[in-house]
C-alpha cells in the first residue's frame, strides 16, 4: 500500500484523546488482609480517591501522602501479588508451583497494618476495587 503526502503527514500523529472507561486514582490508607474467602488484601481507612496521573508516584506525592488525612473508606485490592513479600507472593494461587524463593521479585509494599498510597484503575459496583498499578509505603503503621 502507498501512502499519498496528506496521510503520510498525519502519520504518527496521535487522534482525538479518548477519556478511558475507568479512572486512574491514587488514595492513601491502611492495608488489612481478611482471610475469608482464601485471603483478601484491602485498603481500609482510605481516604476518598481522586484521579491521577499516569506514571509513578513522584517523592512530593508520597510527602504529601504521609500528612494525609485518612477517611472512611474501603477498597478490596486487586493485583496485590506484585507488591507482597517473596512470602507472602508464594503463598498466593498457584505461584509456588512455578516460581522458587530464589527467583521471587517482591517489594514486600504490601503488608498488613502499613499505610501505603497507591494508585490504580478505580472499579465499581457492589464491592469497590482498585487494580494496582503503583504501591508505596508511606508508615510502617496506621496510628496515624
Amino acid at each position: 500500500m502507498i501512502l499519498g503526502a496528506a496521510a503520510w503527514s498525519n502519520a504518527g500523529q496521535r487522534g482525538p484523546q479518548v477519556k478511558p472507561k475507568v479512572d486512574i486514582v491514587q488514595t492513601v490508607g491502611c492495608v488489612e488482609h481478611r482471610a475469608a474467602n482464601g485471603g483478601q488484601w484491602w485498603l481500609t481507612r482510605a481516604a476518598e480517591p481522586v484521579v491521577a496521573r499516569e506514571g509513578v508516584f513522584t517523592t512530593t506525592e508520597i510527602d504529601a501522602a504521609k500528612k494525609a488525612s485518612r477517611g472512611g473508606r474501603s477498597f478490596r485490592l486487586i493485583g496485590e501479588a506484585d507488591y507482597l513479600d517473596a512470602e507472602g507472593l508464594l503463598k498466593t494461587q498457584k505461584r509456588a508451583e512455578f516460581t522458587t524463593p530464589e527467583q521471587v521479585n517482591a517489594p514486600g509494599a504490601i503488608r498488613e497494618g502499613r499505610t501505603v498510597l497507591v494508585k490504580g484503575l478505580l472499579i465499581t459496583g457492589s464491592e469497590e476495587r482498585i487494580n494496582l498499578l503503583q504501591v508505596a509505603p508511606v508508615a510502617d503503621s496506621c496510628s496515624s
